[in-house]
């Protein structure tokens, strides 16, 4: 297949109007009967074909014996039965013109060399019917825009649907990931559990998301890949224009034997990785939680940051501090604010503190938001200032509010990047973050997490994204 063709045939497992589950089944420890209670579960509304040779109804739909008995075109076929039975399933799909195909079941090179011949059947096939297959040995993907769950996995938590799209080697991980952009709010466009990768490997998903007008960030959990080369190439490219964020598991010895055993993939020496990455300007991340949380800033934010130094105000000094040391340890630097900046803060506090930055407003800074905030307009006024990381830790009291009013208006004013930090328990996030995200303000609730997603941000913006000139942005549109 084509490049275009891929890409048209992938949007046929994302963009669906018609699915069929081949292998459904009225036993709910069955994944085909979990299949369609993931589709019904979370709303989609295209049409669906449940296909069993027996069955005649399952959960009020109508069940088709055999493919051929579905006079429609199905967009997306999901398969979930026995591995040894799935070459004879795709063919059924090749006559029935079916371009996008999920496998979800396992049983393939990840258990040696019987499995390796049955999936080079799959590719063989694929590949001769122009035929675009996610897995086999796969979770799925879901598109929330069309509340598409084409996945084993009904969904008991809501993700919001965002700008995100997410590229994972392995379910559970996929899972994880998805939890944590639940904790903290951000916004998933779609995801894919890629398995073994059987004819689409991460170039394709990239270049896909790439060209998909809902993706702003792609993010990526990789455990290995055999075309790396390719992957480079295409990452090379699409960096330049939407960030991607990878996490590499499988560094160790042990590690690298579990990924040849969970998706039959050569895991590779994790230097070698990193340097790809860097060259192609793929952001590495060490943790989970890291890329999830960096994906929610680098979609979030309005202004991007046009440099690397970073101002931080506060009424508790501990967080600043240790913002500052994970900052200023990624390459960014501390701003120094101006002699005109300084006289300005200091003419608004009613009696005089040290202004520094990071700047320790004390009380008066966590009582008076209208304080809190003329100081944040002070400060991104100041042109040796490029990013604002805001600290409030709030009472939770409605007698002290959240200055979030005042940040939207100087973010507004200035038209410069500000990440805040609202200490607080995820369980219990503070009512004004919202209203911060929809004014472009990524929110995180710890310094920690705050201050790797804003380097990661500025380091984007500043060392990978080139520079484009007005006039090239005019002549683009």
């Amino acid at each position: 297949m084509r490049g275009e063709e891929k890409t048209k045939n992938l949007d046929k497992i994302f963009n669906p109007k018609s699915v069929a589950i081949i292998g459904v089944s009225n036993d709910p420890r069955k994944l085909g009967y979990q299949c369609l209670k993931a589709l019904l579960m979370d709303g989609y509304q295209g049409k669906i074909y449940p296909v069993h040779p027996q069955l005649k109804e399952l959960m009020g739909i109508k069940v088709y014996n055999s493919l051929d008995e579905i006079d429609d075109h199905i967009d997306l076929a999901i398969i979930a039965i026995s591995a040894p039975k799935v070459p004879d399933v795709l063919k059924e799909c090749a006559k029935k013109n079916i371009k996008g195909v999920i496998i979800i079941s396992s049983g393939f090179k990840e258990l040696g060399k019987q499995g390796e011949i049955l999936e080079e059947q799959l590719k063989k096939i694929a590949e001769e019917h122009s035929i675009c297959i996610v897995g086999p040995n796969c979770l799925g993907a879901t598109n929330t825009k069309i509340n598409l769950n084409a996945t084993f996995f009904p969904s008991f938590v809501k993700v919001k649907s965002g700008s995100v799209s997410l590229i994972s080697q392995s379910g559970g991980i996929t899972g994880n990931l998805l939890y944590h952009a639940v904790d903290i709010g951000t916004g998933i466009a779609k995801f894919v559990s890629v398995g073994n990768r059987c004819n689409l490997d991460f170039a394709d998903y990239i270049e896909y998301f790439y060209r998909d007008p809902e993706t702003k960030v792609i993010g990526i959990f990789l455990e290995g890949t055999e075309d790396a080369r390719r992957m480079y190439e295409v990452a090379k490219q699409v960096t330049k224009m939407k960030p991607i964020l990878v996490y590499k598991a499988g560094k160790t010895k042990t590690g690298r034997k579990g990924v040849k055993s969970h998706t039959g993939s050569l895991a590779g020496r994790s230097e070698l990785y990193s340097a790809v990455f860097r060259q192609a300007g793929i952001i590495e991340v060490q943790s989970i939680k890291e890329l999830v949380e960096a994906a929610k800033a680098l979609s979030v934010v309005k202004y991007p940051p046009k440099g690397n130094r970073v101002a931080i105000i506060t009424h508790t000094a501990g967080p600043s501090i240790v913002a500052t040391d994970i900052l200023e340890a990624r390459g960014c630097k501390l701003a120094e604010l101006s002699k005109e900046t300084i006289k300005n803060i200091q003419g608004l506090l009613p009696f005089s503190i040290p202004i520094t930055n990071p700047l320790d407003m004390l009380g008066f800074g966590y009582a008076i938001p209208e304080l809190y905030g003329e100081t944040v307009k002070r400060i991104l006024a100041d042109n040796n200032v490029d990013f604002l990381l805001a600290i409030y830790s709030p009472s939770f009291q409605s007698e002290i509010r959240v200055p979030a009013k005042e940040l939207i208006e100087a973010v507004e004013e200035y038209r410069k990047p500000v990440v805040a930090v609202l200490n607080a328990p995820i369980s219990k996030k503070p009512k004004e973050a919202e209203n911060l995200e929809k004014a472009g303000i990524p929110v995180f609730f710890d310094p920690e997490s705050g201050a790797k997603a804003s380097a990661i941000l500025i380091y984007y913006y500043t060392k990978i994204k080139p520079k484009i000139l007005d006039s090239d942005i005019l002549n683009s549109e």
